[in-house]
């Protein structure tokens, strides 16, 4: 409903007009009753309202008595109790602090609108209303309510002239009940007087107080001998000595102002001032002093000694109050309740809680669950017997704990508490214990460490010196192969030969992953993708009766890892599971982020605190002995009683050298779990890298081979000479440097990593190409060292070729090499010679450019910029793949041999959704050799030259 608002009442002077009218006529009342009647009355009016009251508040808000009410005449109220229930429970702490309450409409007040109450405003005819509290010596004591049959909306010079009223009406009220009771001792004084009069002067004189009449003027008219007994001053002068001249000047304005009111009716009740003593210094007085007519008659009784007493007592407190507040440890007072009766500042300190929040709470609403029995028990003891010492944990408003150590007595119904704070002294402690078993730990992590790390130089060393054998063996195969002249049963025995070198090679591998001296190739990779490209073949190798889950958060971090070899620990890993659970069980792989703290890094010495991606490979299996899983690391070592037992070891040394960590828990019986933890990496994803494939091609440029060992060298020497190219050979870098300083020209430069002499392979490497900027390097290998590692991985830029190798490897690696060269040279030659941001020519063409090698693709973008084209330039075919329905796209220029989908892959799918796309192949082979069937496929062959990439982009016809 829509309140209606009630014509305004005047304001300013009309306002202090009636103001004054109505204080000039309730002086001429007495009675409370006449008071609240004319009062009542002539605020109704003034303010149009149809009810106006006055409740007294003997208990509670909730049952208040009608003392008065006017109304109108259409709502006649009556005098009694009143039961106001919850509503009045709503509004009794607003009342009782003094404000006023305005209720426009009580159908939609949310203070009102509640059925219990709409029903009693409803049977009252009640609308709107005013209440207007009257408070008496801090609590609420009076009630005056306007009522409104009607909605309406009260105006703010309306409410305050409702309080003006109420407040000069209590006023007067208190003036009339405070004439009445002292008319009524007056006449009850004077009924007295004759049967008292010898008693009262026996009283008068014998008083120990100070008795005086008091004149309007100031005057003692009379007093008792107790003035001179107590202040020294004979009556004679008390009489002729105006009272205000012996008041102390510090309480004069108190004591004018209690005169004055004493002048205007209002008595005097243990009002203190200080006198002056006829000797010298001051005497305390507290007074009664009652008006009566034109005299004031008083009663004053001397207090010097009490208020010496409070001044120590306050003192004494101030001191207290000061070590209260402005001590370090938390001080408490607890009722019998377990509450709060009394916390100093403290707290806040300590706990973080302010005093005022914890008052009238219970102590365990703070004490922390686990220390609440304890808690509990110590109360109980205190209560027979003083505390000595007790510690428990109190939550920090922040979060977290805090120790307190804790000494109590009880007094009286409380027990006072004090609290030291000695979380410090109990993480110290909790520290040196843990620092204490992170010794432990630490102690046996590096003799397992040390263990490993001797095992793991012993075996990279047997690699090492391993894949050089199969490097000369696996050579002359395959050199030997390619001299058969159709005999098949050679042929034969050659291919086993070749397959024997291969398990030798996958050993040799595995012996160098353990001993972290594999090259590694890290890409920073999603596990999650990762896993799901293989979990078919997880599938296929535990079998149909193995159930494989997958448990992949969506929001997993990325890692910086080499792909292909943790595809293999996988693997591995679920091959062990499916082994442990004899083909029957289930499989889960979880992957989920992970963060190390400070505590785990201590008891691990392997791994540095912070996030990492967590991959688990759980399996329902037999369980792993406790006694044995300080050894299943290490290599040549299987449960199996088969295999070569190196998978783990290998799983173990490729995740340390990858910056990880891994970790096994098994129970005899219910299982295994394997936890790989990998740094992560805040990097974007990267691509796989090139899977060089295609036909095997040889050349003529000059390749130098640099191998100490003179058989593995002869054997590369033939491979490559058998391939076309010119060669050159030294067996130490000191001879290679001499070749390459010669002037011969070279191309290529094939290196062993491990070398005898000065020179290191690195070396060789930096000042060739400091005398030949163009050369091409690519390093060989059976056990790679820091020279061309950082971390245990490939510095950029390195190309390595990994002993043993295959003829094939070998050519379609050098092929590469040579290609990039020489097609990333011929760019720049290019560029140069084109004049910079020429005007776009009438031609030019909107093309997608994809080529994986950077520098290639940098430059080839430039050089069509130049020309004039627009470009879009992407690595990858899958990238690609979301660009070939760029409006006005013109022309799709792939390289062929690409990671993962190749540039053949890609232009079939654009061929077939964007069929007026035209496409151009580039590739460093002859076209013929490219892999490529469309008869009319367009080719551009690296290097090329300007003229040919300008003809290539030419539209058909």
């Amino acid at each position: 409903m829509t309140s209606t608002a009630a014509p305004r009442s005047q304001a300013g002077a009309s306002g202090v007009a009636f103001l004054l009218q109505l204080e000039r006529r309730l002086r001429l009342l007495q009675d409370t009753g006449e008071i609240l009647a004319l009062s009542a009355q002539l605020l109704g009016q003034r303010l149009g309202a149809q009810q106006v009251a006055c409740f007294d508040i003997d208990q509670a808000l909730q049952c208040p008595t009608l003392q008065h009410a006017w109304s109108d005449g259409l709502a006649p109220g009556a005098a009694g109790e009143y039961f106001l229930g919850d509503y009045a429970a709503r509004l009794a702490d607003a009342l009782a602090a003094g404000q006023a309450l305005a209720v426009s409409d009580v159908a939609s007040d949310p203070r009102t609108a509640m059925p219990a109450a709409l029903a009693t405003f409803a049977r009252l005819g009640i609308r709107a209303f005013l209440n207007i509290p009257i408070a008496k010596e801090g609590r609420l004591a009076a009630l005056f309510v306007v009522h409104s049959s009607a909605a309406r909306l009260w105006h703010a010079d309306e409410i305050e002239l409702a309080v003006q009223v109420s407040e000069r009406v209590w006023s007067t009220i208190l003036r009339a009940q405070a004439e009445s009771r002292l008319r009524a001792l007056s006449a009850s004084m004077e009924t007295q007087v004759a049967e008292r009069t010898r008693e009262f002067g026996r009283t008068w004189n014998v008083s120990p107080d100070l008795l005086g009449v008091l004149n309007l003027d100031g005057y003692f008219e009379h007093s008792n001998p107790a003035w001179q007994a107590t202040l020294g001053w004979s009556e004679e002068e008390i009489r002729t000595t105006k009272f205000f001249e012996l008041i102390h000047p510090d309480d004069l304005p108190r004591t004018h102002a209690a005169w004055e009111a004493a002048n205007q009716g209002q008595p005097a009740l243990r009002f203190e001032n200080r006198y002056r003593h006829k000797l010298g210094g001051w005497h305390w007085l507290s007074w009664v002093a009652v008006p009566e007519g034109e005299k004031v008659y008083c009663s004053a009784r001397d207090i010097t000694v009490e208020k010496k007493l409070e001044a120590e007592l306050a003192a004494r407190n101030s001191e207290r109050e000061r070590l209260w507040r402005s001590a370090q440890d938390l001080m408490v007072a607890i009722d019998a309740e377990g509450c709060f009766a009394a916390v100093n500042p403290a707290s806040a300190a300590i706990l973080g809680w302010l005093p005022e929040e914890m008052l009238g709470r219970s102590l365990f609403d703070f004490v922390l669950p686990e220390d609440a029995a304890a808690t509990r028990l110590a109360l109980a003891k205190v209560t027979q017997e003083a505390m000595p010492s007790f510690e428990n944990r109190y939550r920090h408003r922040e979060g977290g704990h805090r120790w307190l150590s804790w000494v109590a007595a009880i007094e009286g119904d409380l027990i006072f508490a004090t609290g030291r704070h000695v979380t410090v002294e109990k993480e110290a402690q909790h520290t040196l214990r843990n620092m204490q078993e992170s010794l432990r730990h630490s102690e046996m992590a590096l003799l397992q460490s040390q263990k490993l790390e001797a095992l793991g130089k012993l075996t990279g060393g047997v690699a090492h010196d391993f894949n050089n054998v199969l490097q000369i063996i696996s050579g002359n195969l395959q050199l030997l192969q390619l001299g058969l002249d159709g005999d098949p049963q050679a042929a034969k025995r050659i291919a086993s030969a070749s397959a024997a070198v291969e398990r030798g090679a996958k050993l040799s591998a595995q012996l160098l992953a353990f001993a972290r001296r594999q090259p590694l190739k890290p890409l920073v990779t999603d596990l999650a993708q990762l896993l799901r490209s293989t979990e078919e073949l997880l599938r296929r190798a535990t079998g149909e009766t193995i159930e494989t889950r997958l448990l992949l958060a969506d929001d997993c971090w990325r890692a910086l890892v080499d792909p292909h070899q943790l595809e293999n620990v996988i693997l591995n890993l679920a091959i062990n599971a499916r082994d442990a659970m004899d083909g029957q069980g289930q499989l889960t792989i979880e992957l989920s982020n992970s963060v190390l703290d400070s505590d785990y890094a201590a008891r691990h010495a392997d791994v540095a605190p912070g996030d990492y991606v967590q991959l688990a490979v759980s399996d329902t299996g037999t369980g792993i002995p406790a006694d044995l899983l300080d050894k299943i690391f290490e290599p040549f070592f299987t449960t199996k009683g088969e295999g070569t037992g190196l998978g783990l070891s290998m799983a173990y040394g490729f995740l340390r050298q990858s910056g990880g960590h891994l970790t096994v828990d098994s129970l005899p019986g219910h299982g295994s779990t394997f936890r790989i933890y990998l740094p992560r990496s805040l990097e974007a994803e990267t691509e796989l890298p090139l899977q060089l494939s295609g036909p095997v091609l040889g050349g003529k440029e000059t390749i130098l081979v640099v191998e100490d060992d003179v058989q593995v060298q002869t054997t590369v020497v033939d491979m490559l000479r058998g391939l076309g190219y010119g060669v050159l050979r030294a067996g130490e870098g000191e001879s290679a440097l001499a070749i390459i300083g010669s002037g011969v020209p070279i191309d290529l430069l094939f290196t062993d990593v491990v070398m005898p002499g000065k020179v290191a392979s690195t070396e060789l490497a930096r000042r060739a190409r400091v005398l030949l900027p163009q050369l091409a390097v690519l390093f060989t290998s059976g056990y790679t060292q820091d020279a061309i590692m950082r971390g245990g991985r490939l510095e950029p830029g390195v190309e390595l070729l990994s002993k043993p190798y295959r003829r094939e490897d070998l050519a379609r690696r050098i092929r590469h090499l040579l290609a990039n060269r020489r097609h990333v040279t011929a760019l720049h030659q290019y560029r140069a010679q084109l004049a910079p941001q020429p005007p776009a020519p009438p031609g030019a063409r909107s093309i997608l450019l994809v080529e994986d090698h950077a520098d290639a693709r940098a430059m080839t973008s430039e050089l069509l910029a130049m020309l004039g084209h627009t470009v879009l330039s992407v690595g990858t075919a899958e990238e690609a793949l979301s660009l070939l329905g760029t409006p006005g796209l013109e022309l799709l220029l792939t390289d062929i041999s690409l990671p993962r989908m190749s540039g053949a892959e890609l232009a079939e799918l654009a061929a077939r959704d964007h069929p007026r796309l035209e496409v151009v192949f580039t590739t460093g082979h002859a076209p013929a050799n490219s892999g490529v069937l469309d008869p009319q496929a367009r080719f551009l062959v690296k290097p090329f030259t300007v003229e040919q990439l300008q003809q290539a982009l030419l539209a058909p016809g």
